[in-house]
């Protein structure tokens, strides 16, 4: 939630999330007329807008939303929006996601939000009956702020979507794989007999798993897939799978696996307990899709976990 100061106390100037723009500065601001103390364009690329916008540590600028013209917002991957924002003099303060460029002030829905109803008022003194919502409100040059009840959303500058879909990656449980193997890792194979190897599939160990992120006027899905299985049989050999693997059952005799497979040259004898380490790495595919229709693609999140094997020879007795 922004925090609010009161802005018109000498030499303290605004604080947004515990950053200050000293008190000289807001004294300047307050002071130069509109034109000057927010011209438009320029170095910074903001149109009749105050503040740009870096946004989280990506060095992206935000996703322009209705309420500016050219103007950008973001949030940072940690969803705290520590991106930063520069002033047309180029100081910056760290900002909060929801800012409206038609009044220079931030936004921010309340969570939870008070009471309001008959007998419930805003700083204002305005009527909290009908329809609407409580608002945090912080305001860069003037000594508007507090507590605030608007019966729609304010026009804010949204969010990069992308950084709303790093949110909701975060929020998801992503796993390796559940390793299934026959032989079981409690029997013993054979040199150069087929092991077959699967994963029991969840939405945490295959997927599809998906997880959303939003703010007022902007939501974005993400959703996550294993693309493929990297088997690390600890003989130094591998097999890449890009199938779930097909579960080994009786009826299958001495098959090899359709699509997951592997055989053994080396016995395991040596081998801490006498057992093959295996290691399966999983690729996670990370898509998102946003509320107004973009989309794109996260880094892939890679995901491990391990089973053994013994592996011995057949003997054969004369």
């Amino acid at each position: 939630m922004a925090h609010h100061e009161d802005h018109g106390r000498p030499n303290e100037g605004l604080l947004i999330r515990g950053a200050r723009v000293t008190g000289a500065v807001a004294v300047l601001f307050a002071l130069l007329p509109a034109s000057l103390a927010y011209a438009g364009g320029g170095a910074h690329g903001c149109s009749d807008v105050d503040v740009c916008v870096d946004a989280g540590t990506s060095g992206k600028p935000g996703h322009g939303g209705s309420g500016g013209s050219g103007g950008s917002g973001g949030t940072s991957s940690s969803g705290k929006g520590d991106g930063m924002c520069k002033l047309v003099d180029d100081t910056e303060i760290p900002c909060i996601p929801g800012y409206n460029p038609k009044d220079r002030c931030f936004y921010q829905l309340m969570d939870p939000q008070p009471p309001s109803g008959p007998g419930h008022t805003d700083m204002n003194g305005a009527d909290t009956s009908g329809p609407g919502a409580f608002y945090q409100k912080d305001c860069i040059v003037n000594d508007v702020g507090g507590t605030v009840w608007l019966t729609t959303p304010p026009p804010t500058v949204l969010p990069d979507p992308a950084e709303l879909a790093r949110q909701a990656r975060d929020k998801m449980t992503l796993r390796g794989a559940d390793i299934g193997s026959s032989p079981g890792p409690g029997k013993p194979g054979l040199v150069g007999m087929p092991v077959w190897l699967w994963n029991n599939k969840t939405d945490t160990t295959w997927g599809p798993n998906s997880a959303t992120a939003a703010v007022p006027g902007l939501s974005v899905t993400a959703t996550a897939r294993v693309t493929k299985i990297t088997y690390s049989m600890g003989d130094g050999g591998s097999v890449t799978c890009t199938t779930a693997g097909t579960p080994y059952k009786k009826s299958y005799g001495g098959k090899s696996s359709p699509d997951c497979g592997y055989r053994y040259t080396k016995v395991s004898t040596g081998k801490p307990g006498g057992k093959f380490t295996v290691t399966a790495t999983s690729s996670w595919e990370i898509t998102w899709q946003s509320s107004t229709g973009e989309g794109g693609t996260l880094p892939a999140e890679v995901r491990t976990s391990t089973t053994t094997a013994r592996v011995g020879e057949l003997q054969v007795v004369n």
